[in-house]
């Protein structure tokens, strides 16, 4: 019998398998953005965004204890599409820009970190 974790923890596997697949379906946006659409007006940026979106969460998943908080990190994607969408359709440029900075800053930086000082005990 193989042990599971606790209920509303994420299992390490689940994590694991996600981070692949995210990773995955991330590098064929971009093949399709880069080879199949060409010059496609807004669409072509707009899909390089959204691997940007899933390559994130991909690499964050690890980092997630629970299914909430990667629950919390899939809406954060999805806000972070439709800021995506609107940034590349009508052509904010600083909007875009700034989401393509703070996107992965907050997969790379802030959900290590978070991990990380979750697991110190000060007054253990």
């Amino acid at each position: 019998m193989t042990a599971r974790p606790p209920k509303g923890e994420l299992d390490k596997r689940i994590a694991g398998a996600v981070f692949v697949l995210f990773w995955l379906v991330a590098i064929a946006a971009w093949i399709v953005a880069g080879v199949a659409l060409g010059n496609a007006g807004a669409w072509q940026p707009f899909i390089v965004d959204v691997g940007i979106v899933i390559a994130s969460i991909g690499v964050a998943t690890p980092f997630l204890a629970t299914v909430k908080g990667f629950g919390l990190a899939l809406l954060f994607g999805l806000i972070a599409v439709a800021g995506f969408a609107l940034g590349d359709f009508a052509h904010i440029v600083p909007l875009v820009y700034f989401l393509r900075i703070i996107v992965p800053f907050f997969a790379i930086m802030i959900a290590p970190t978070f991990k990380l000082v979750n697991g110190v005990k000060v007054f253990a």
